[in-house]
């Protein structure tokens, strides 16, 4: 029975195309390790298929946080990603790569958020503030598991706090419930 967490095998073969798997992610393991754990948590937590393919892809033209890309976000390149994951996944994972993050974080619901790339805004459609925020979370939430452990709460509430502080409201019920049960302390 195939695992329904498992990304799409055209998706895995263009991120290890682009050496995905080559790159040094933290926790000592590889980029492509990342991003098929953040796509697994939003397919856990039933995001749309577009949002968990968005997360898959999330990082694919480099963040504000994370300077290695696999890809330049030239439009050739973000064609070629289209075609792997549909146009409205790209759309997300490009924005996600793209924006400023802490001008995202000081304002989840603003209509758009400037570029980390060029002196241009990019505009926020309907949804794609939760979309974003619940990448985000996901992101966050495996790198704080990856380095801390699922076993530590604690630890795990001390690294996501600040972001979940900033964008809970913003979260889908799934990913709030998420957070609640990754941070809980055992009773």
């Amino acid at each position: 029975m195939p695992d329904i967490h498992a990304a799409p095998q055209q998706a895995v073969d263009f991120l290890k195309a682009q050496r995905c798997d080559e790159i040094e992610h933290k926790a000592q393991r590889s980029l492509l390790t990342h991003l098929l754990a953040t796509h697994a948590l939003l397919v856990a937590w039933q995001r749309h298929e577009d949002i968990a393919l968005a997360g898959l892809f999330h990082s694919i033209y480099g963040t504000s946080h994370f300077e290695p890309s696999c890809l330049d976000p030239t439009p050739e390149n973000r064609s070629a990603v289209c075609g792997v994951i549909g146009p409205q996944a790209e759309r997300l994972a490009f924005l996600f790569s793209t924006m400023d993050r802490n001008t995202f974080l000081d304002n989840p619901s603003a209509r758009s958020v400037p570029s980390r790339l060029s002196p241009q805004h990019l505009t926020l459609e309907n949804g794609d503030s939760q979309a974003l925020c619940d990448i985000l979370l996901a992101n966050q939430l495996d790198h704080a598991i990856a380095l801390k452990g699922a076993d530590r709460p604690d630890k795990i509430a001390g690294k996501i706090a600040p972001y979940y502080d900033l964008i809970g409201g913003h979260l889908s019920q799934a990913a709030r419930e998420a957070y609640a049960a990754a941070t809980a302390r055992p009773s």
